[in-house]
């Protein structure tokens, strides 16, 4: 029986929850191991401790790692690739998709439409960037999820104000044009292949459709899912070098999409109980497949 190394910190989510379980059930054994855990060790070999188990053979990982364990988190992943474990998704992916503003660069430099977005790093720069990119703009920490650290400006006093703050936290912004539509599109996707797709509509108290900030799910059929949307959706994952990943789409002003963002660690809940896919169990099958073609599997 192979084992498959969960990353999570919190076992009651329910993402983890039904990762593992799906994974138990496709015959896998499952360590859910916290990230912050690990004492990794390179002396000659890549070697790995961690506070809850003994030495035992891992062939895969499936990281759940939230944001502002990134970088631990691409750590884990890149010792056990090392070792030559399949990591879904492996360190470069996730580092990438994680940087707000360096994923749209990749985005875009493979053809996929982005919003309007422009970034600094100095004081010194912010009234010319405002001058090309005029209010009502959305500002965005460079790092997050789930809606935090997105803020939506209507003026040129307010983004100016909302850049000092962050500057002066030392935190490391971008400013995106807004787009006027209260919802937009969550699409899953594995491998090549997209799975569920949801709409997200933003409450009347909030412009960001994120789950977390209230807004609210409705299923879209992949029947008559827009073939566009799923086009756009699988190249942006591969874009990103990802096996697994949740793309946000939205429409701007003239009906064109635009993709968002592509989140390397997508959450479940909200698209398997809007939709009613099984995705943990089309997770949990993905592996078995890609251990499958390694020459091992549960």
């Amino acid at each position: 029986m192979d084992t498959v190394a969960l990353l999570s910190r919190q076992p009651e989510l329910y993402s983890t929850r039904r990762l593992q379980q799906a994974l138990e059930d496709r015959g896998f054994a499952v360590l859910r191991l916290a990230p912050e855990e690990f004492i990794l060790g390179l002396d000659g070999e890549f070697t790995w401790r961690h506070r809850d188990v003994g030495v035992v053979e891992v062939a895969a990982v499936l990281p759940r790692v939230g944001s502002p364990l990134t970088q631990l988190g691409a750590r884990i992943l890149r010792h056990f690739a090392a070792q030559g474990r399949y990591c879904l998704n492996d360190a470069d992916a996730l580092l990438a998709a994680r940087d707000k503003f360096g994923s749209l660069q990749i985005l875009q430099a493979a053809g996929l439409p982005v919003p309007r977005t422009a970034y600094f790093a100095h004081a010194s720069q912010k009234e010319a960037l405002l001058d090309t990119l005029a209010p009502p703009v959305v500002v965005k920490l460079l790092s997050g999820s789930q809606g935090v650290g997105v803020n939506l400006a209507e003026s040129r006093e307010v983004a100016s104000a909302l850049l000092d703050t962050l500057l002066h936290l030392q935190h490391e912004a971008m400013v995106q044009e807004f787009l006027p539509g209260r919802s937009d599109l969550r699409v899953i996707v594995l491998g090549d292949r997209v799975l569920a797709a949801m709409e997200r509509r933003a409450s009347a108290q909030d412009f960001r459709s994120n789950l977390h900030c209230g807004g609210q799910a409705r299923a879209w059929d992949l029947g008559v899912l827009d073939a566009q949307v799923q086009e756009l959706s699988r190249r942006a994952s591969a874009a990103l070098d990802l096996d697994f990943a949740g793309v946000d789409l939205m429409r701007a002003a003239d009906g064109s999409l635009r993709v968002l963002e592509v989140n390397p660690v997508p959450s479940l809940e909200g698209i398997e109980k809007a939709t009613g896919v099984d995705v943990a169990a089309a997770v949990a099958a993905w592996m078995h497949l890609q251990l499958e073609s390694r020459g091992r599997a549960a």
